[in-house]
């Protein structure tokens, strides 16, 4: 069922204010006031509650729009046969996924509100930069409201699977149940969504797409948008000395299986186990591939529905197939 018309409203008018607001207040201070944005951001930021079947989780998410407007993280909604957002002034509310984006990682939600909501608002996350503090309010282990602080390590990060460069990469702490939360800047305007934690050998790091990889997203999924990611229908292993052929293989992806009735299989991609075994990825559209972290980063850049050339060694012999990526299912 489409969404009602005044989501899509609500939606573009924030995108125009964006222009705008991108442009005001550009000096930067050199400290956060915790204590100030957390009285003004807080009563914004709802706990997710969803359920999938006989199972259930916790995010979170935040109102962009009094009516009843959230963002979230798509891998906390997206395939749950319920959700329900928890503002802590009252009875839980029943939410509607509206639409999601999961190569972004971004959903919008609805819900009916019997009072206007608080609102935070989303800024073009453009000018962030290195060292730039942050805060972060979430409900980490399904704990109310908790506000951590940090700066930006890092723009323009690349997970695997994912559109290549969008995400922040930040040190204000975070834990599972964080994820849909905002990313503030100093004067609490959201510039990211937080949606993954990164283990460093120094460290947890988190992660957020960025505010603007949302806003790009955000007209499709107030128009009822599933936007899902790539998939091509196998595992692999990065080639090395320690896989299999020895020193003085060539680099890329050796195929170790191939999931069934799968893009992959359509066109005959071998595993490990068969005769000759193992196919070998060394190239997608002329892109070359050395590792497995190669593949999920190319692949984070196609769309469902795209056709690629595989560049592929067989049995010694290079050749080249070409498949068409389907959509991924989770």
């Amino acid at each position: 069922m489409r969404p009602a018309q005044p989501i899509r409203r609500a939606v573009l008018l924030a995108l125009c204010a964006l222009a705008v607001l991108a442009r005001v207040a550009a000096a930067r201070q050199g400290a956060l006031d915790a204590d100030a944005i957390y009285l003004r951001a807080a009563p914004a930021v709802a706990a997710i509650r969803i359920g999938h079947d006989a199972t259930a989780g916790v995010g979170t998410g935040f109102a962009i729009d009094a009516r009843g407007v959230l963002i979230t993280a798509a891998h906390v909604a997206r395939g749950a046969d319920r959700i329900t957002a928890e503002f802590g002034d009252g009875a839980p509310l029943e939410a509607e996924l509206v639409g999601y984006d999961a190569r972004r990682d971004v959903a919008l939600l609805r819900v009916r509100p019997l009072a206007p909501l608080t609102t935070l608002e989303v800024v073009d996350s453009a000018g962030v930069q290195r060292g730039d503090p942050v805060a972060v309010i979430g409900t980490p282990r399904g704990r109310p409201r908790v506000m951590t602080t940090g700066s930006v390590q890092a723009t323009g990060v690349t997970l695997p699977g994912q559109l290549p460069g969008i995400f922040i990469q930040f040190d204000a702490p975070v834990q599972p149940g964080n994820s849909g939360g905002p990313l503030l800047n100093d004067r609490g305007q959201v510039i990211g969504v937080v949606v993954a934690l990164r283990r460093q050998p120094d460290g947890a790091a988190g992660l957020a797409t960025s505010s603007a990889a949302l806003r790009s997203t955000l007209p499709a999924m107030a128009d009822g948008a599933r936007l899902e990611r790539a998939w091509i229908g196998l595992s692999g292993v990065t080639l090395g000395p320690d896989v299999r052929f020895g020193r003085g293989a060539p680099r890329g992806v050796l195929v170790l299986a191939v999931v069934p009735d799968s893009p992959a299989a359509r066109v005959g991609l071998r595993g490990e186990h068969n005769d000759p075994p193992g196919d070998i990825i060394v190239a997608i559209d002329g892109e070359p591939i050395g590792a497995w972290e190669d593949l999920l980063r190319v692949l984070g850049g196609r769309e469902p529905g795209q056709r690629i050339r595989l560049g592929l060694i067989r049995n010694g012999t290079y050749q080249e197939l070409q498949l068409t990526l389907e959509a991924r299912s989770s």
